[in-house]
């Protein structure tokens, strides 16, 4: 976790890698609310996680988030270009959109948003290569690599896409760029500080 301030805005950035599997989006949801609430740049607790208390959040990482669906479907739907079908079995974009279904509880999912994905599933890769897993599990491809930010018109996504031609990991890396307003009347810190409040690595 990375916070610091440029001029008046307060900028928090997250990065974790959450609880594997396709069955375990409700341990994933769970982890996301405990990593908000615990946060040792926490300094309120009359708020529901630490992103209150900034003014532009970013939270990403390997979320974990899985396609529900069977390899079979996906590998067709891949290869007909249909990522629409495969996007609308992703056990993330119903979360922050605050419709849990019957699968799991939204928990604060809902208070991030996306860009839109226009790629192809990030994981998971045969090493070195452009093929999907083709061990014995068989893992359904999908887009376990997210980047998410606090919902603010103060926020807007300029790219969002993945690294295909990085074939090391059984991962594709994802980036994505941002315009961020910030307010920079700012006079500094006060006189009297001891010790640079400005930036906060954890």
């Amino acid at each position: 976790q990375v916070a610091f301030r440029l001029g008046n805005t307060k900028l928090l950035f997250m990065n974790c890698h959450l609880a594997a599997h396709a069955d375990k989006m409700q341990e994933r949801t769970q982890s996301m609310q405990r990593i908000l609430e615990t946060s040792p740049m926490r300094k309120r607790k009359d708020m529901s996680g630490v992103h209150r208390e900034y003014d532009r959040v970013f939270f990403m990482g390997d979320l974990n988030t899985r396609v529900d669906a069977s390899r079979e479907q996906v590998d067709a739907w891949l290869a007909a270009k249909q990522f629409d079908r495969c996007m609308a079995a992703d056990q993330l974009l119903p979360l922050l959109k605050g419709d849990s279904g019957h699968a799991s509880p939204c928990g604060l999912w809902p208070d991030f948003q996306e860009a839109q994905i226009n790629f192809p599933p990030t994981y998971k890769f045969d090493k070195y290569s452009e093929v999907y897993d083709s061990s014995k599990k068989r893992r359904v491809p999908s887009w376990t690599d997210r980047i998410l930010w606090k919902k603010d018109p103060g926020i807007k996504s300029l790219s969002y896409n993945s690294v295909p031609t990085l074939q090391c990991s059984d991962h594709r890396p994802v980036f994505g760029q941002f315009e961020v307003k910030v307010d920079l009347n700012w006079s500094g810190p006060p006189a009297s500080a001891r010790k640079s409040s400005v930036c906060t690595v954890q």
